[in-house]
């Protein structure tokens, strides 16, 4: 089975042994203060290497190694709630912290083995709600009716079985996988970097999106705007209209607009 791309970021294909080797070396209070002290002032750094974009890494070290999944796997980093809200829908969410709904398959989990918690989380919740729904949606659209084969469930049933350690071989993922489908496939095809399906949403944000999105991000009267508070996004917004990179505060409020969502507005709120 592999690992996802959520996985690949916390677990890391390449990096999960010595990031669990830290934390059963390093006590979690001191972990707190080294690592999270270290990621509090290290800058965001999206314009440096790949290498020395080291501040998700050292925030994600100081954390209990389920925690993190939260973070990579949600829009918004819990420190940047509170700003991003405004304040009668901040307080009417009551301090509601998004990894509850992954802590509760954590507690379900049977293993200690830190990979293999974490694929069974996603199995529970990014597959379902996530991949699939999209694969069904699209399919469907079209007239068309898709099967995932590596989801026969006797399959996914022996795929649990099999060890950490030969799912990962070195800084390589999906070992098995790659090493059966030598006898089928090309080489170049096999080790190609993972290509996912993504849209081009920065494109569409800055024309055919622009007017809906800017309503809904920064009108007085927009459905984002009755529990976001404009400000926190505005300048990303701007940055982003001039040629900058997307952030995740624009692209997860406009993503996030959805008829229901009012109920956390200060319309309701008493």
């Amino acid at each position: 089975m592999g690992v996802t791309r959520r996985s690949q970021d916390i677990a890391g294909t390449s990096s999960i042994a010595w990031r669990n080797r830290i934390r059963g070396v390093v006590s979690a209070p001191l972990r707190g203060l080294l690592f999270g002290g270290l990621a509090r002032v290290y800058p965001k750094g999206d314009w440096l290497p790949q290498p020395l974009r080291a501040k998700t890494l050292l925030r994600n070290l100081s954390l209990p190694p389920e925690r993190p999944i939260s973070g990579t796997m949600s829009a918004f980093q819990e420190e940047m709630k509170e700003a991003l809200f405004q304040r009668p829908a901040w307080k009417r969410l009551g301090g509601y912290d998004s990894f509850s709904v992954l802590e509760t398959y954590f507690r379900k989990s049977d293993t200690r083995d830190p990979l293999s918690r974490i694929q069974y989380v996603d199995i529970k919740t990014y597959l379902p709600d996530d991949i699939l729904v999209k694969v069904d949606r699209a399919s469907m659209a079209n007239s068309l009716e898709v099967r995932a084969p590596f989801l026969d469930h006797s399959l996914m049933e022996f795929a649990a079985t099999i060890p950490s350690g030969m799912k990962l071989r070195g800084r390589e993922g999906k070992h098995i996988l790659k090493e059966t489908a030598k006898t089928l496939l090309p080489e170049t095809l096999i080790h190609r970097r993972k290509m996912g399906f993504t849209i081009p949403l920065d494109v569409w944000l800055r024309t055919t999106l622009k007017p809906m999105a800017a309503d809904l991000l920064l009108s007085p009267n927009g459905r984002v705007t009755k529990f976001l508070d404009p400000r926190s996004h505005r300048q990303d917004w701007e940055h982003h209209q001039k040629g900058g990179k997307i952030t995740v505060r624009t692209c997860g409020s406009c993503s996030r607009s959805r008829p229901g969502t009012e109920d956390i507005s200060d319309e309701s709120v008493s």
